[in-house]
């Protein structure tokens, strides 16, 4: 049996959140994106917006919301972020270090544009741009050495496994095993080969929403989203001892000619509906389910045992989440209003027909996990009634762990190979803060929110006509 495993590890990409993870290759390891509404001002409100929904954003945050608008609205927002793709880099399991690895939104262009139009006071139209996603990065598992001596000081992440069968066990009792079985092969060294990964995502939507006014307390609405989706995910393996180049495999909405993989872009067709009912003008709720798109995005593989050609050895199929969400807003003095909402989200859809390329998991129930989570939003926002009037806003919302996991059992190399590479994840918190200021026919808000591996910066504006 080898003493390096060769390890491919598992793919992450989430919304309103969203996430897709579909692959176990290691330039999706270790991602958790999170797609929120559009706008400053929900961003600065925690995300907190599906109540409340009264502006031309809510063409994608919720459709219904736009029946309450009375002039034709044009609105821009221009979103920065970044993001940590965190990695098992070293240790022996369990016991790893796991080391994040930023990634950046680099936008320079809009992110969100909607332009809303009324129609005879009981009718809204909206067509509207979003970019949910657009990240770029990578990251490295290399063992380290003293600059001075050369003397390897931190191995990749390694285990030890009883060629008698059972899980992994710590270094010493391997030693041991050795020792009394009088036999150097009663347990082996199993070690992650280096790799280089880096990855390239971009999803955008193109939509067109309708709200109509039902009753004079209720509206509905619905959006068509048109989404395209491309993305290069590719990890370079090396030889643990020489360190040349192994392998290579790649995720990607791609096609092949043999030697090369070509990046394409998917496309994808999905609807939204949405409803707010407002009873008076200092309550409303407000509530929305989106279809999650799918798109295609092989896997390819290419190394000695393919004479150096890229070959195709999956059909995977990078599906975004399906979200269910409701909202409360609760306006108790004219100047001050509280958001509050529950975002349902679908995140088993990330392990729908998962291909794992490394391990046999063909005798395994679901040995990759991603769990369901309800995200729950509040912020509030504050208006000062002065000569130009501005608002301050702050927010907080819960992130429950979302990544896809192995799930399966740790009794062979592969298993625990990807036990590895895909543990389970802690919640995060996220905080946000913001403002803005008001003018009868124009409106500017940014944003900022922070957790522990995610943040990101808006600024947004808002005109009437």
């Amino acid at each position: 049996m080898r003493r390096s495993l060769l390890l491919v590890a598992l793919c992450a990409l989430g919304a309103a959140p969203l996430a897709a993870q579909n692959t176990d290759i290691e330039a999706l390891s270790g991602l958790q994106f999170n797609f929120g509404n559009p706008g400053a001002r929900s961003l600065g409100m925690g995300g907190a917006f599906l109540g409340l929904a009264d502006d031309a954003s809510a063409a994608e945050a919720n459709p219904a919301g736009l029946a309450i608008l009375r002039k034709p609205e044009v609105s821009l927002e221009a979103r920065n972020y970044e993001e940590a793709q965190v990695f098992t880099t070293s240790g022996t399991y369990p016991n790893v270090v796991r080391t994040p690895f930023t990634h950046y939104s680099d936008r320079v262009v809009v992110s969100f544009a909607s332009a809303v139009y009324p129609i005879r006071n009981k009718f809204t139209l909206g067509l509207y741009y979003h970019e949910p996603l657009k990240n770029a990065g990578g990251g490295t598992v290399f063992p380290t050495f003293n600059q001075n001596t050369g003397k390897l000081e931190t191995k990749t992440p390694n285990f030890y496994l009883p060629t008698a069968g059972g899980g992994p066990i710590s270094e010493a009792a391997c030693i041991a095993l050795r020792q009394t079985t009088h036999n150097p092969a009663a347990c082996l060294e199993y070690r992650v080969d280096p790799f280089i990964s880096a990855l390239d995502v971009r999803q955008r939507t193109y939509g067109i929403s309708g709200a109509w006014q039902v009753l004079p307390t209720l509206s509905i609405g619905a959006n068509v989203r048109y989404q395209t989706f491309k993305e290069g995910a590719f990890t370079f393996r090396f030889d643990p001892n020489t360190f040349d180049a192994k392998n290579v495999t790649v995720q990607a909405t791609a096609r092949t000619n043999g030697t090369d993989v070509q990046l394409t872009q998917e496309h994808d067709v999905t609807f939204g509906l949405g409803f707010k009912w407002a009873p008076s003008d200092k309550f409303s709720v407000g509530g929305v389910v989106k279809q999650g798109p799918k798109f295609s995005a092989p896997t390819f593989f290419a190394g000695s045992q393919t004479n150096g050609e890229f070959v195709q050895v999956a059909d995977t199929t990078f599906h975004d989440p399906d979200i269910a969400g409701l909202g409360l807003s609760f306006r108790p003095i004219p100047t001050l209003t509280i958001d509050a909402d529950a975002d349902y989200v679908k995140y088993s859809n990330l392990v729908d027909d998962f291909v794992s390329v490394t391990a046999d998991v063909s005798d395994l129930n679901h040995p990759f996990v991603a769990k369901n989570v309800t995200e729950l939003h509040v912020g509030a926002e504050y208006f000062f009634a002065v000569k130009v009037p501005f608002a301050i806003r702050a927010g907080y919302w819960h992130d429950p762990a979302h990544s896809v996991t192995w799930n399966g059992p740790i009794t062979r190399a592969d298993y625990v190979a990807e036990a590895l590479l895909y543990p389970k994840t802690a919640d995060q918190n996220h905080y946000s803060i913001g403002g803005g200021f008001a003018w009868p026919k124009f409106q500017i808000d940014f944003a900022y929110d922070t957790s522990k591996y995610y943040k990101v910066g808006s600024l947004s504006m808002v005109t009437r006509f």
